[in-house]
């Protein structure tokens, strides 16, 4: 043999006489299997500040590796954040051999099959300044007796026995200085959930401990990843990155216990940038946004609590707000369905401010605008302080009460330097009236469809035009005859204005207009009427002046002017020369198919 294959013989065997010799040491040195497990039960309870319990059968094995099976049962870890018990019918626990034959006890690796992990109940005993989970996070980092902590298809519950998640596999390992890695997935209400974190050794500054840390959370409702600093002082704080996407965010929230109804908004969702989180609140102080196809800039922050609540200040280059009026792909604004896409504020208040470069509503021509919206228990309010209306500038204030069944809406508002035509017909006037007019509205509605809401209209509004012109060719009525049912809007033959005039009231639907006056230059046209907004008809008589005397109260009853009725639909009503111009009939009373007579 040679010399060189002798010397490995003899150091081969001399490494298994040194195992042997330390199998049979071991049993000595650290005594029996139930003091063993004594050992690793009082080291267990001291680092998560409750009671553990190895409990029958308990199997010892000494040759490597070395290790322990037990049951495991653990009970008021006041260590351990949000942890209210955790109970295994198997815990495999793995030593280290060269510390062990120092006399050390030190844990290499531990892993629980199927544990069932019970959560404590923080609002029934809010936990002590000392005792919150972020300091309780900070201490068990930084003195963890055990390398590896793998779980296997565990179950989370609640103090009240409600399941949270299932099928739980996690695996932890503490790097040494309070470093940890993360990995693993669970099932959330019939969503698998992937997670993965690491954090970095930590350092301690004037303001308390802090780490490097990376999260990143994937699933089909939601995915995020969080990369930054992690703050562990009084309470737990963040500093970093976040990138956030969510495909269908009333999936998402209904996901998590928010039920809102199906609906055409709040979808592909997602928000990206420098964020600060301090423990209730997460701050984008400079994000990128965008939800329904609206993408914006700017500072946004969401409150946790029973009723979250969002502040921000957003730009916008084009916000679209169909989507939260209802008016959707399948859908228009005079459909019976729910009339707002607001559910979400239910849920949640808020604290908005919005600017945009270009604001589309239903068929309403906007341009700039700024706005602020307001939300509190599912009552809603904006204030717009600038928009850019059918060629003019319109402010006010809404209001929106969604906290009932019942919505509630209101309006006050001016708009001033419209064009009349473009304004009307998105507010379902179709009306072919021309020119540059002012309005003040105040109006209040309530109903559970579009359709109620039109019914429920209430109130009142001014109106003043000038330089336009009125579909009516009232020269050649006033000219000549003109067969009943002969006559409708004119679109080639207008009659120009200089001034109008209107002052008109709201209700059930309907709309009264008791006084209008318009200036032409062959005279003023006086009179009053009122339209169905539901059914799109209308019911007006007009009384026409010398255009040399302009009319006054005293001249109409006097004089007994001509007189032109409009009635029937707005798309096309009957326009005539009345049988009988007396200023005492009224409007209603008029039959639109009277014989008509020869003008004066």
């Amino acid at each position: 043999m040679k010399p060189c294959q002798l010397s490995w013989k003899w150091l081969l065997l001399g490494l298994v006489v040194l195992l042997l010799v330390g199998l049979a040491v071991l049993p000595r040195q650290f005594g029996t299997s139930s003091e063993l497990r004594d050992r690793v039960a009082a080291e267990l309870s001291a680092w998560t500040g409750g009671t553990v319990t190895l409990t029958e059968p308990v199997d010892v094995r000494y040759y490597p590796p070395l290790s322990m099976r037990a049951g495991f049962v653990l009970s008021n870890a006041t260590r351990l954040p949000l942890v209210q018990s955790i109970d295994a019918r198997d815990i495999k626990i793995s030593f280290s051999l060269p510390d062990l034959l120092l006399g050390r006890l030190k844990i290499d690796a531990v892993r629980l099959s199927r544990p069932k992990i019970v959560l404590k109940d923080t609002t029934a005993t809010p936990p002590s300044p000392d005792q919150t989970p972020e300091a309780l996070v900070t201490d068990l980092l930084a003195d963890s007796p055990i390398g590896v902590i793998d779980l296997g298809r565990g179950t989370i519950v609640t103090a009240s026995g409600q399941r949270l998640a299932s099928h739980l596999d996690a695996r932890l390992e503490a790097n040494g200085g309070g470093a940890l890695s993360v990995l693993g997935a669970f099932d959330f209400r019939n969503e698998v959930v992937r997670f993965a974190a690491t954090n970095g050794e930590t350092t301690e500054t004037e303001e308390g401990a802090t780490a490097p840390i990376t999260v990143r959370v994937t699933s089909a409702p939601v995915t995020a990843k969080l990369s930054g600093t992690a703050r562990f002082g009084e309470s737990l704080g963040f500093d970093g990155d976040m990138q956030a996407e969510m495909d269908d965010v009333r999936r998402f929230l209904n996901w998590v216990g928010m039920k809102l109804p199906e609906g055409e908004s709040l979808k592909h969702l997602t928000a990206s940038g420098t964020v600060h989180w301090n423990g209730a609140t997460l701050l984008f102080d400079d994000g990128s946004f965008a939800l329904d196809g609206n993408a914006a800039d700017g500072l946004l922050a969401v409150t946790v609590g029973d009723r979250p609540r969002v502040e921000g200040t957003l730009a916008f280059e084009r916000l679209d707000l169909n989507p939260y009026l209802g008016v959707g792909a399948a859908e228009s604004a005079t459909t019976k369905g729910a009339p707002f896409d607001w559910a979400l504020l239910k849920y949640l208040d808020a604290d908005l401010r919005i600017s945009a470069a270009e604001i589309a509503a239903s068929d309403m021509k906007l341009g700039r605008g700024g706005f602020t919206i307001t939300a509190k228990d599912g009552a809603i309010s904006s204030e717009v302080g600038e928009l850019q209306l059918c060629g003019g500038e319109a402010g006010g204030r809404a209001g929106l009460n969604l906290s009932t069944a019942r919505t509630r809406a209101s309006l006050i508002g001016s708009f001033n330097d419209v064009n009349l035509e473009t304004c009307l017909q998105p507010l379902g006037l179709e009306v072919p009236l021309k020119g540059v007019g002012s309005l003040r509205i105040d109006v209040s509605t309530g109903g559970k469809t579009w359709e109620e809401l039109i019914r429920g209209l209430a109130g009142g509004f001014q109106v003043t035009a000038e330089n336009g012109a009125v579909p009516i060719n009232f020269p050649q009525l006033l000219a000549a005859g003109v067969p009943p049912g002969e006559s409708s809007w004119s679109h080639d033959t207008v009659t120009p204005f200089e001034t109008l005039e209107a002052d008109c009231r709201l209700s059930a639907g309907h709309i009264w207009c008791q006084s209008f006056n318009m200036q032409t230059r062959s005279g003023l046209i006086s009179g009053s009427g009122g339209v169905d907004v539901g059914r799109q008809t209308l019911d007006w008589d007009f009384l026409i002046a010398n255009p040399v005397a302009p009319l006054n109260a005293s001249q109409l009853v006097m004089e007994t002017p001509p007189r032109v009725t409009i009635r029937g639909s707005l798309a096309q009503p009957l326009i005539q020369r009345a049988n009988r111009p007396t200023l005492g009939d009224g409007s209603t009373q008029t039959n639109p198919e009277s014989t008509q007579v020869s003008p004066r």
